[in-house]
């Protein structure tokens, strides 16, 4: 089966184009106080914090930083910092980021950096070996495309036939209580674990969910590729775009159910986070500006997946496929800059470790 996404774009371009992912994070900053807070130390002094889905580094800085300090006010003065993300991230630019002026290692040089290059699907480190992990814009990817998908005309959670969503929802259960089970693994007893990722309101009808315009356009986009013959109907039946944003339900289900044994449930909340793509044009009204923005954070996060689904099997060379692609994306904004809001949906879920 086709895996979901090999990572973010490389090269600095996520890391410049992820400001939304950062906002979404410093909206964390209260809860992350809490998950500090709730930690059950180990004793010695010492402590491992695992940053799950760290992509190229900027965004972790700061959430790094934050916990770093709230540690050492609990008397924390040793710690290893565990960055976790796919083999074919872009681990030499995270590197530069931890050597670079904004590393969380100019206030904390003691602290010690560890890469993980493994699927957070399964466990990526020790077991019962981390105190405090953190998750931002990451756990909402699936390990894979759903088996045996046919959706002609759709490519998300919001839009999918019945049949189709309940493949998708199935995939997703199973991933989600795959993350949480390899975490279960690896924290020691008392550490807590902080995900905030794409939710959904399950408690309208329908389903709200997060970035169902922008996954509209994207379909509308990928649709006309089909038309023109550039990407085989078969081929994009097959696909959908493999992030899955869930309800409280949802998130909340292995916690209470399969893994109530092992976990604590101590938060799981929705919260919205303005898109500051969208703020900066009600602020200057320079419309080209919006749509180039919001159509570069949307390549930075989506070009791997749909690379390797679509566009590789596409007639035609798969990188002047992408540029259309985006091409028809950023037109489209520009002609209707209302028409395709992100809408956000921030789900944060924290959990502690049962002994």
């Amino acid at each position: 089966m086709t895996s979901a996404t090999e990572g973010m774009v490389g090269g600095g371009y996520y890391d410049a184009h992820s400001t939304f992912q950062a906002e979404v994070a410093a909206s964390g900053a209260a809860l992350l106080k809490q998950a500090v807070a709730a930690v059950r130390l180990p004793a010695g002094g010492w402590a491992t914090v695992a940053d799950y889905g760290c992509g190229e580094g900027r965004n972790s800085m700061a959430t790094v930083r934050s916990v770093l300090g709230l540690l050492a006010d609990r008397g924390v003065a040793d710690a290893v910092v565990l960055h976790n993300d796919l083999p074919a991230n872009d681990w030499a630019r995270l590197a530069s980021t931890l050597s670079g002026a904004e590393s969380y290692l100019r206030q904390f040089p003691e602290a010690r950096a560890l890469f993980a290059p493994r699927g957070f699907f399964q466990r990526v480190t020790l077991p019962a070996s981390v105190t405090l992990g953190t998750s931002g814009s990451a756990a909402h990817w699936l390990s894979r495309q759903p088996p045996e998908l046919d959706m002609p005309r759709s490519l998300y959670r919001s839009d999918a036939p019945p049949a189709e969503c309940t493949k998708i929802l199935t995939q997703a259960s199973s991933d989600w209580e795959a993350f949480l089970t390899a975490r279960a693994e690896e924290l020691q007893p008392g550490g807590v674990l902080l995900v905030q990722m794409l939710g959904s309101d399950g408690s309208v009808s329908p389903v709200r969910v997060s970035a169902a315009g922008l996954l509209r356009l994207m379909n509308e986009c990928a649709l006309q590729l089909v038309e023109n013959g550039d990407v085989p109907q078969d081929v994009y039946a097959a696909y959908r775009f493999p992030v899955v944003p869930r309800t409280l339900e949802e998130a909340s289900a292995p916690v209470t159910g399969a893994l109530v044994d092992r976990f604590e449930l101590l938060h799981c909340g929705l919260t919205s986070v303005p898109s500051p793509y969208r703020l900066a044009l009600e602020k200057t009204g320079d419309v080209e500006s919006f749509a180039k923005h919001y159509t570069a954070f949307t390549r930075a996060f989506s070009e791997s997946s749909l690379t390797q689904g679509v566009f590789a099997l596409g007639r035609g060379d798969p990188a002047k496929l992408a540029d259309r692609f985006y091409a028809m994306m950023e037109q489209a904004i520009c002609a209707k800059p209302d028409a395709y809001p992100f809408d956000d949906l921030t789900l944060a879920i924290m959990v502690r470790r049962l002994d």
